[in-house]
């Protein structure tokens, strides 16, 4: 149990014999010390070290307002109750400008009243101290922390840490009496706009999400924000919590541009190797058939049994003809430059049917003003047909719907099939041990064009592919030539 100890300031012995008792019955250990003067109390508070003083304010020499104004002087910081035999508005009121906890008047039931008043003053001493202690470790926790915290309400930075002032290059007042969005960069101030309003309206919103900022020195960085809900001064706001990952946004870009260059180097190769395929290995089979064929024209000699020989070698070479010919229009899409994305992914996909047995019905909407780049094609492309190799492999599906249309600023690719289906979020912690490269290397072309994918799968409730990539158009000659030069 803590240790409480009373000051009592009383000129009559009497009346303090009587706040004694009353005490006595509340607080039956507690330890009480009486003084007849302010003066001599003053000279003892250090060594005493009470829990509460009660003073009274008409004495001999210094009075009660004196004595707080004494104390308000020191370093001393103990609640004061203050009690007079008649009640004066005006003492009650310098009393409690000066500090008093409270101001009682000696009246019938003063004695009845004085425990719980002194009650509701240590809990309330209590209280402070733990708020004390509470904002202490707070300005330890927030004031050293090595990340960005700021506070955001009605479109303000309400409060900001110190790390976050000196990240910004800006003073604390220069963060707080502008609107939030101003220190945002113009490309992501509408993004930022909406997570914020959707966190506070209590709507989804990115719990993570990086943006890029603007410094006091006009220097761009990237920040990654994480934010929560709360309630600031009785009103929703958002807690948010930054972390400048430029370094590692610049390292991510540096890898992401690489792996770009790198399919990029892959369909040219692809390309090339196409081109070698069709023009030259197929054209040579092409012209070995037709000299298998007329070998033994005009030659009435020839056994039944070496014509049928070679009519076999001719099937065969036919055959090695057509799987050439498959594999130079996989490795390069036919007709996608001279007829166009959609008119290529028909063709695919009929064929597909032809070659698989599997029903694909493809459909496209609101492209006719999209003017795709050759890149952003191509891998959708790839994306269509990687997915379809997908099922052809693993689904066991008979039917493959697929939806490719433009919702700007976005491209949307969805492909659904009737399979087998599958449990996405076991398939997705076996993808980095998995040697099959067909979701993950969809995920990671995604990713190249700074798209998203989602896949939704049950066990023997089929697959959905929802794929959103963000549209790019295609440079003009002008454009091409000024990155060349």
């Amino acid at each position: 149990m803590e240790m409480l100890t009373l000051v009592i300031i009383e000129d009559e012995e009497s009346h303090f014999d009587l706040m004694k008792r009353a005490i006595a019955g509340k607080f039956p250990y507690a330890s009480v010390y009486h003084f007849q003067e302010a003066k001599t109390c003053l000279e003892r508070l250090d060594e005493i070290n009470p829990t509460v003083i009660i003073t009274d304010y008409l004495m001999p020499g210094m009075d009660g307002i004196e004595f707080l104004e004494v104390l308000n002087q020191t370093d001393i910081d103990i609640p004061v109750i203050m009690i007079t035999g008649h009640g004066d508005e005006n003492v009650a009121v310098r009393a409690m400008k000066l500090g008093a906890k409270d101001y009682l008047v000696k009246s019938g039931d003063f004695f009845t009243l004085l425990p719980s008043i002194i009650d509701n003053t240590i809990r309330e001493k209590k209280l402070k101290q733990a708020l004390r202690k509470s904002e202490e470790k707070y300005r330890i926790v927030v004031g050293n922390a090595t990340i960005g915290i700021f506070v955001t309400r009605d479109g303000y930075l309400k409060f900001v840490n110190p790390h976050l002032v000196n990240l910004s290059g800006y003073s604390e007042e220069e963060l707080t009496s502008r609107p939030f969005v101003d220190f945002v960069h113009p490309d992501d101030r509408a993004m930022v706009m909406e997570h914020h309003i959707a966190r506070i309206k209590g709507e989804e919103a990115p719990e993570v999400y990086l943006f890029k900022f603007i410094k006091k020195n006009d220097k761009t960085i990237w920040l990654e924000n994480k934010g929560v809900l709360i309630t600031w001064e009785g009103n929703p706001a958002t807690l948010n919590f930054l972390a400048d990952v430029t370094e590692r946004k610049q390292s991510e870009d540096l890898v992401h541009n690489l792996s770009h260059m790198l399919m990029q180097a892959q369909e040219r190769e692809r390309q090339m190797i196409s081109y070698e395929l069709h023009d030259s290995i197929g054209q040579n089979l092409s012209t070995l058939k037709i000299g298998c064929d007329m070998l033994f024209e005009n030659q009435p000699a020839i056994s039944p049994g070496l014509r049928g020989k070679m009519a076999e070698l001719s099937k065969l070479l036919e055959q090695t003809i057509t799987d050439v010919r498959n594999l130079a229009y996989g490795l390069q899409p036919p007709g996608l430059d001279e007829m166009g994305l959609v008119k290529a992914l028909e063709m695919y996909c009929e064929e597909f049917y032809e070659r698989n047995g599997v029903k694909v019905e493809f459909q496209s909407a609101g492209l006719h003003s999209f003017d795709m780049d050759s890149n952003s094609e191509i891998h959708i492309y790839r994306l269509v047909q990687e997915g379809l190799n997908n099922i052809r492999k693993h689904a066991d599906a008979a039917q493959v719907n697929i939806m490719l249309m433009g919702a700007s600023p976005n491209v949307i690719l969805r492909i659904e099939d009737n399979g087998k289906g599958f449990d996405v979020k076991a398939r997705e912690l076996a993808l980095s041990n998995e040697k099959r490269l067909g979701l993950r290397s969809m995920k990671e072309r995604v990713n190249l064009l700074g798209g998203q994918m989602t896949i939704q799968s049950r066990p023997m409730k089929g697959t959905k592919i929802f794929i959103k990539i963000p549209f790019k158009e295609r440079k003009s000659e002008s454009e091409k030539a000024n990155i060349n030069h």
